[in-house]
């Protein structure tokens, strides 16, 4: 996200001497952040979708229904703890660290496809700033 934020703070800015030049450069800028925002919104969905699989992955292993090979494969232990009830299986899950480094990515993308959708708003606005301040311009020149 830094290098979003980063080159954003490059693009955002007007160039006052070659307002024409920063006119046309906005559909580039628009077409860039819509690629970026496109690839955000494709990696919040697949992060979603692993969460909930994971999701469903430790609910079984926190119920010791999974398999040998299955934890093998995972690289986990069998759970030695006693079964959760219901009612604490959730407070199991909402602790467990794969599950909140899940979580925290999930968070992460919605913040970054957040950001972007803010970015193409204001490129949205961009045409209207750009003709004000040819329109400033004038009236401070005296064509007005």
């Amino acid at each position: 996200m830094t290098e979003i934020q980063e080159s954003w703070k490059k693009d955002c800015k007007i160039d006052e001497l070659d307002l024409g030049k920063s006119s046309i450069t906005t559909a580039e800028l628009h077409s860039k952040y819509l690629s970026y925002l496109t690839n955000a919104k494709l990696q919040l969905r697949k992060s979603e979708a692993d969460y909930l699989r994971l999701r469903r992955v430790k609910i079984r292993y926190f119920r010791g229904e999974m398999t040998r090979d299955e934890l093998e494969d995972l690289g986990w232990n069998q759970y030695q703890g006693n079964k959760p009830l219901k009612n604490e299986l959730e407070d199991f899950i909402a602790c467990d660290d794969d599950i909140i480094t899940a979580i925290d990515k999930v968070e992460y993308l919605k913040t970054m496809v957040f950001q972007l959708e803010q970015i193409l708003r204001s490129l949205n606005g961009r045409a209207w700033e750009i003709k004000n301040a040819i329109e400033w311009t004038k009236f401070t020149n005296g064509l007005m």
